[in-house]
């Protein structure tokens, strides 16, 4: 089955093998693409060649990056919003609330009155704080609803109307550059002052893009200057033409509703059948709309519903319901379709990595994970976002989950709460999973789950999250996204309408290689060294970084890493933006985490003072470890502990020097062979060993204790009780793997992580 086709926009900056190319022709099943510098030799791909380049990042796409509404901030501050200082991620995330409240305000009223102009802003301030407090009481009275909210956001006074609108203006000036918000940089010029005839001009060639033919806009606009240029000819000085510039003429274009062009160019009958019906305007398209969400993974109650329950030994079901205090499942799924983009099963809270670990699955390829599992259907989607609905629990409100998603070019939306159908997906796409998709397994299946401590009688029995996750992943690649649907999907079966809508708007491309890696990546601050940057002791060099050394020298400075591909960091110079450093060893391009750190563990250096290597023994223990089943099982795994720079500090703690590669000489030792297991090492490293994490989230005190031991589990009511007989702790001091604030002379760009 062919491979679904992206949007690339006009202004998009698109790498192909590192060397930037411009398309040249967009076609539905093929596009063609030419190198921006050199030959202008077309690059034909289909969809399923530029589907397999981005999932291996030989196609990096960064979505409007040559809008020339941003011109003005691409040289004068960071890439990211994440890149910026706290105080200012904290200013832009404050706006964007106010303008997002005000546009769904407008959206509403369709339009807001002049008169009513000076108290609008309080009135929605009100109307949030209420639906706030609504979601919380039904949160805390309906145990089903599993959503873990803080105390009233602190949203401050709502800022005057005008002052909003200004907002909104400059953001949409820089073509939903968030960054603009800031200090106002990066505004739109103030267009030219057209004449009446010139815009009569001007609207005659906008409008030919309307035409069954479906020409080229290039070159109708080349068609508009020549005709200009023709005109002028006969006109004095003082009454020539101005028909205005290419991005003029572009955003003209642009203006132009979606509805209007597909009517000109494919007639009345497939528009109606496109905005109409089937994939229709009351739920949206593919990427239009995600939802993601975090709660427990009620386990013992899906397998009541699916009457599996009983089929279980007494020490089946006491396993479960221990593994129900402390098992949680993350998801994005798309809102039109009801398609999973992304799921995780974990032991963690939900905290900031692991929101960020489920969005960052959204845009790989999960086609191994779903061959893991024992799929049958294929689970190949990886995109990009647009808009993004969350709930208001705290690691969702955070600045670092906000400025990643802006990052990632999507918005995030507020959820309604007097409109029911524009909330809730995830509650019945879970209740769906679970009475449609899990009967279809034996009880059999569910007690394979369970595993006996044979070793520690103590032990007793647990849940594998492996072996659940083969399940879960099974219940959702093979049969709920095949399940038809007699609801908002009109008799189709999710992966159907993925398809349709897809044909119809294709999605955005997802982040890759090393754009994905400042978005998503994990962040840690080094002293650049005289060979280079050293991480998990594997060197990083580049001429770029060794200036900054000698400018200032023994600074930390800040590094961003990706886990999926250690062939390369990013670090950030003083001013914020992002200097690509590769590894020294080039075999390090391509190679994750979990295979890094098994190099390690093959080639003996850790805990040892002797680290020289030579190059025939790293590429054998690369292809030793290539045919290791147990790294790929990490690798391609939902259920896998979500690294973070607490595992990169735990592996750096066995590396008393780094790996050096040298030549084979007297001074080599010849290395004995070693069995692969999972030593204490490796375990430590990956996680695999971490105790499930007391349960610290805010629980309201309205509640019973019964009501919150139903719903979070008994630690949170042994915790309540702790925090009633004992005095209040000291201040805690900050949490070791948030980045230090830097002194001003040293490399301070700021991108927050939060527990």
């Amino acid at each position: 089955m062919a491979s679904n086709p992206f949007d690339f926009g006009p202004y998009d900056r698109i790498f192909l093998d590192e060397v930037e190319i411009m398309i040249e022709v967009d076609g539905k099943d093929k596009k063609a693409f030419v190198r921006k510098e050199g030959d202008q030799r077309p690059i034909i791909m289909n969809n399923d060649e530029i589907k397999a380049a981005l999932d291996v990042d030989e196609l990096v796409v960064e979505r409007d990056y040559y809008d020339p509404r941003r011109k003005d901030l691409l040289a004068t501050t960071a890439a990211y919003v994440s890149d910026l200082p706290e105080k200012k991620q904290a200013k832009v995330r404050r706006k964007l609330f106010w303008i997002t409240l005000l546009r769904q305000a407008r959206e509403e009223m369709g339009g807001i009155p002049h008169d009513r102009r000076p108290t609008i802003m309080s009135e929605i301030r009100g109307r949030f704080m209420q639906n706030y407090k609504e979601m919380k009481k039904l949160a805390e009275i309906d145990d089903d609803v599993r959503v873990h909210f803080n105390k009233l956001p602190a949203i401050g006074e709502a800022p005057p109307h005008d002052t909003v609108q200004k907002w909104s203006a400059l953001l949409n000036g820089a073509g939903g550059d968030a960054r603009v918000l800031i200090d106002g940089r990066g505004s739109a010029e103030r267009e030219p002052v057209f004449t009446l005839e010139e815009r009569q001009l001007q609207g005659r060639f906008v409008w030919r893009v309307c035409s069954i033919t479906e020409p080229n806009v290039a070159y109708i606009f080349r068609v508009m200057k020549a005709t200009e240029r023709r005109l002028n000819k006969f006109r004095p000085d003082g009454m020539q033409l101005d028909l205005g510039c290419r991005t003029t003429f572009y955003n003209r274009v642009a203006a132009i509703p979606d509805f209007v062009v597909y009517l000109g160019q494919n007639g009345e009958a497939k528009a109606k059948a496109k905005y109409n019906i089937v994939i229709g305007k009351d739920r949206g398209l593919p990427m239009d709309l995600v939802e993601a969400d975090e709660c427990r993974l009620d386990i013992v109650t899906l397998l009541k519903i699916i009457k599996v329950w009983e089929d279980l030994t007494e020490e089946e079901q006491e396993a479960y319901e221990k593994a129900q205090a402390r098992l949680w499942a993350s998801a994005v799924v798309d809102h039109a379709t009801g398609f999973f983009l992304s799921f995780r099963l974990h032991i963690r809270n939900p905290s900031v990595h692991t929101a960020r670990a489920a969005f960052e699955l959204v845009a790989i390829n999960k086609n191994q994970i779903a061959r893991n599992a024992g799929c049958r259907s294929d689970w190949s989607v990886a995109v990009g976002l647009r808009k993004v609905r969350l709930d208001c629990a705290s690691w969702y409100a955070s600045d670092a989950v906000i400025t990643t998603i802006t990052d990632a070019s999507g918005t995030k939306l507020h959820p309604p709460v007097k409109k029911p159908w524009l909330r809730g997906t995830m509650e019945r796409v879970f209740g769906t999973l679970s009475g449609l998709t899990l009967q279809n397994f034996s009880g059999r299946t569910f007690s394979d789950v369970v595993k006996r401590g044979d070793r520690d009688p103590k032990q007793g029995a647990s849940v594998d999250p492996v072996m659940l996750e083969a399940v879960l992943i099974r219940a959702i690649v093979d049969i709920y996204h095949n399940k038809r649907s007699t609801g908002k999907l009109g008799g189709m079966s999710p992966r159907q309408a993925w398809d349709e809508g897809c044909r119809l708007k294709p999605p955005p491309p997802p982040p890759t290689s090393w754009h994905r890696r400042n978005i998503y990546g994990l962040n840690l601050t080094r002293v650049i060294q005289p060979e280079g940057i050293e991480v998990m002791g594997f060197f990083y060099q580049s001429l770029a970084i060794q200036q900054m050394r000698r400018d200032r020298t023994g600074v930390e400075v800040n590094i961003r890493i990706d886990v999926w591909d250690l062939g390369e960091i990013t670090a950030y110079d003083e001013a914020g933006r992002s200097l690509r450093v590769a590894a020294k060893l080039d075999r390090m391009k391509g190679m994750s985490y979990w295979k890094a750190t098994t190099l390690l563990h093959e080639l003996q250096v850790i805990d040892v003072e002797y680290t020289n290597r030579t190059l025939d023994q790293v590429d054998a223990a690369i292809l030793a470890i290539d045919d290791y089943a147990e790294v790929a099982r990490m690798t391609h795994s939902i259920a896998s502990p979500i690294i973070t720079e607490e595992h990169v500090a735990r592996v750096e703690k066995h590396i008393q020097r780094p790996l050096r590669v040298v030549d084979e000489s007297e001074y080599t030792l010849q290395l004995s062979g070693q069995d692969f297991s999972m030593v204490p090492f490796l375990a430590d490293a990956w996680g695999i060993d971490d105790e499930p994490e007391p349960d610290d989230l805010d629980v309201a005190k309205s509640q019973s204790e019964e009501a919150v031991a139903a719903k979070y589990g008994e630690t949170v009511k042994s915790k309540r009780k702790k925090s009633k007989q004992e005095p209040a702790p000291p201040p805690e001091a900050p949490p070791k793997d948030e980045p230090v604030q830097q002194s001003p002379t040293g490399y301070s760009a700021r991108y927050t992580e939060e527990h």
